[in-house]
């Protein structure tokens, strides 16, 4: 199994100062934030909780179950984040909460004026040059994978916040632009990922044409062609859009395919060639560059899951 990117944990709240053991809060304000440090020492279950403004949640301990409105309940994990439009009503479950052994989350909550006054900052000094294509957040992919510059940044803004600079507010403002901006990109990834043969759009087609021809050699050539893009504006899209290159897309989805190889048993040979690889030294060494364990070792941690 992957490896997820963590946030660091927060110092927890010492005995005289729990005030309760279910969603424990220690808050921190500033002057277009909120943040919130979580902490739950029971199992729990229905727990209700909503913020009046845009929130962005990362798990840094423990696992939660999330019923979120109309959407399927799904467990929340370290190393993802959640990003919630204001109002939107939340019921949690901790269903593995020990006092020995607590949830941490934290919450970060900001102003209807500071997401407004950011995102008009990127669109008029960042503008994109696809389609006339706006920043902003995209709700329906609120669920995102942690990525390593998205940690880090988390990790200095919450020491920021959390600390006694009496220049806090400037820093915040400093690393937020730059966390929005990571986070937007990695929410567009995280649809094209997802995206569907049916979806339009060049870049969905792009996905869908690696996912059909995944065995070809593959180049950058190949790919712009296909879009009727040349390769310099191809490579300004994708770092624009995901901060990645196209061929590390086809590496993506070279891993993806090996991985459902993997699981049907097939060999690490057999899987290397399946996929798009042409060397096996060259396709372990990716593999565990990408998921922090060699292709033999992830076939092996599925088999001591299902046993």
């Amino acid at each position: 199994m992957k490896r997820k990117k963590l946030i660091h944990e927060l110092p927890y709240a010492g005995l005289r100062e729990l005030n309760t053991l279910v969603e424990h809060r220690k808050a921190y304000t500033l002057d277009n934030y909120e943040f919130n440090v979580f902490e739950t020492y029971e199992a729990s279950h229905q727990v209700p909780l909503q913020f009046d403004d845009l929130v962005i949640i990362n798990m840094l301990k423990g696992k939660k179950v999330m019923h979120i409105d109309e959407i399927p309940a799904f467990e929340y994990l370290p190393g993802e984040t959640l990003i919630l439009p204001a109002s939107k009503r939340m019921q949690i479950d901790f269903p593995e909460a020990r006092f020995q052994d607590p949830t941490q989350c934290t919450a970060l909550v900001i102003s209807k004026e500071k997401i407004t006054e950011t995102i008009a900052f990127l669109n008029d000094k960042y503008p994109k040059g696809r389609d006339q294509t706006l920043w902003g957040f995209s709700w329906e992919n609120f669920h995102i994978d942690n990525t390593a510059e998205i940690c880090e940044l988390a990790d200095k803004l919450f020491a920021n916040i959390t600390s006694q600079n009496p220049l806090k507010d400037v820093y915040a403002d400093l690393i937020f632009k730059e966390l929005l901006v990571r986070i937007i990109q990695q929410q567009q990834l995280t649809w094209l990922q997802g995206s569907k043969p049916s979806e339009e759009g060049p870049l969905a087609y792009l996905k869908n044409y690696i996912a059909n021809h995944i065995t070809d050699k593959l180049t950058i050539e190949d790919l712009s062609s296909k879009v009727n893009m040349s390769k310099a504006s191809l490579f300004r899209l994708f770092k624009e859009e995901f901060d990645i290159s196209p061929m590390e897309l086809v590496i993506q989805e070279r891993i993806k395919f090996a991985k459902e190889f993997l699981k049907q048993k097939s060999s690490v040979k057999e899987a290397c060639y399946a996929s798009g690889f042409s060397d096996v030294n060259y396709f372990i060494r990716v593999f565990k560059q990408r998921e922090q364990v060699t292709p033999g070792q992830f076939q092996r941690n599925l088999q001591v899951n299902v046993s």
